[in-house]
């Protein structure tokens, strides 16, 4: 019974495939998006190793909170290599998580399709304004890409909607990179007892 499924899953991994080096839009209820569920809460585990996991996405159901998967299969095998996560939020669709095998070309497209898809006009299969929160190593290769920063601090507490966070405008860090220093929406939000510095980058309608 265990080499039936495995056989039926193969099957429906070649029926279902998504053309090569292309980025396409799952939305929920696609059958897809069961076909390769296990596949790409793999490589959110190994995504977010480093920082103890992603905390939203234990186990694969969990993807299930994000309507929209864009997932790209850029290698020779039959698997999903890239992903990012959203659903729909304030003004637009808010990113929730990304993934990429580990491999220098994941992680490439996706910092240039996060990028793409934040700037304006940036849209896939008809869905726009797309959004998210970033600091750190994310939000310099989104910065770095031409990805808009929002600098209006009541278009941001909006967005946060109710939020735990202090606004700080210009970074904070007297020696943050001037790539950092060249944008003014920086804040940083507490959240579960920790506290970090980020900015909102996208294009929100």
């Amino acid at each position: 019974m265990k080499d039936l499924r495995k056989y039926i899953r193969n099957i429906l991994k070649e029926s279902l495939e998504a053309p090569k080096n292309e980025w396409i839009l799952l939305d929920s209820g696609d059958p897809r998006r069961e076909v390769i569920q296990n596949d790409l809460f793999n490589i959110v585990q190994q995504t977010y190793a480093n920082i103890g996991g992603h905390f939203k996405i234990q186990e694969p159901n969990d993807l299930e909170r994000y309507r929209y998967w864009v997932v790209a299969d850029i290698d020779k095998d039959p698997d999903a290599d890239v992903a990012l996560f959203a659903k729909p939020d304030v003004d637009g669709q808010k990113f929730g998580g990304a993934a990429n095998d580990g491999s220098r070309e994941a992680a490439s497209a996706y910092k240039n399709k996060s990028a793409e898809l934040r700037k304006p006009g940036g849209s896939i299969e008809g869905v726009s304004n797309w959004w998210g929160e970033v600091s750190g190593k994310p939000a310099y290769a989104l910065l770095s890409r031409g990805a808009p920063a929002v600098e209006d601090p009541e278009k941001v507490a909006k967005l946060l909607d109710g939020d735990d966070f202090i606004w700080h405008g210009e970074h904070p860090d007297p020696n943050a990179a001037p790539l950092f220093k060249s944008v003014k929406g920086w804040y940083t939000k507490s959240f579960k007892g920790y506290a970090s510095t980020k900015i909102i980058i996208g294009s929100p309608s």
